[in-house]
Order: C-alpha cells, then structure tokens, then sequence
C-alpha cells in the first residue's frame, strides 16, 4: 500500500470513527466491542455499565442479572476468552461476519448465550474460559441483520 493511501485511509477511519462517537454507537476506543455491546443492549434491553470499567460484566437486565459481552470477528482467531464466570450471570458471544468460528454464510452478527454454569460447566481449559466453534451452538439465541 503506497503511503498516500495508507494515510488517507487512516484519516478516513478516524473520521468515521469520530462521526461514530458523536451519534453514541462508540463509547470509547474499543470499537468491537463497543459495537457488540450496543447490538446486545437493543436485543435483550440491557443497561450498559456507565464506566465500561466494572470487573466481570457489561450490563446489567432489568430483573438485576450480570451480563458480559464478548464480541469475536477475527480472521484468525480460533477461539473467544469468555472472562471469569464467578463475575457474571450470562455471557453473550457476538460472532460477526468475518470472525473464523462463525457458523453462518449471511452478512449478520449471531449472539449466543450461555449462563455462567454453563460456562463453568463446558468452557473451562488451562488459561480460563474460552469457547471456539465447536463450542457454539448450531443456532444462535439471536441474530442482527446488517
């Protein structure tokens, strides 16, 4: 890529990405996850910690229950650390159209849900609680068309 391009293509990114902050999809600089977690507040009307910072959990439902989020749409990845169980009630897994472990062909994101049982119960190896695609679900709780 010839340095021009490069340039312009990054200072078209953050232009975007700026646009982007000030209509509220981007609360901070994690752009994914903020992404995913926007996707999740809308499906299952979750409150979004205000922080971003609270240990273990992302949001919170209205009968008081923890969720995390954790959105995977990489290339090469094979797997999606699921963060620490004992933290929260449910984990909510983005897999995007272009994550390695998706089980779609569509252009869309799929949500899969599991409860810290679960997680604890099926997800557990040597460095914590990850999940890759055999671990998914042939069908998803939700999807979001994009």
């Amino acid at each position: 890529m010839e340095t021009e391009v490069l340039k312009d293509s990054i200072n078209e990114f953050f232009n975007v990405v700026n646009k982007l902050k000030q209509n509220g999809l981007f609360t901070s600089d994690k752009f994914l996850g903020d992404i995913g977690e926007r996707v999740c507040e809308l499906l299952y009307s979750l409150k979004l910690c205000e922080s971003g910072r609270e240990v273990g959990h992302d949001g919170v439902c209205e009968k008081g229950l923890k969720y995390q989020i954790k959105f995977h749409n990489s290339l090469k990845r094979t797997n999606i650390a699921l963060g620490n169980p004992e933290k929260y009630d449910f984990v909510l897994v983005v897999i995007g159209p272009k994550s390695k472990i998706k089980k779609f062909t569509d252009h869309k994101l799929a949500i899969y849900k599991f409860s810290s049982s679960e997680v604890k119960s099926s997800f557990k190896n040597s460095s914590g609680y990850s999940c890759g695609f055999k671990g998914l679900p042939s069908t998803p709780d939700k999807e979001f068309q994009l």
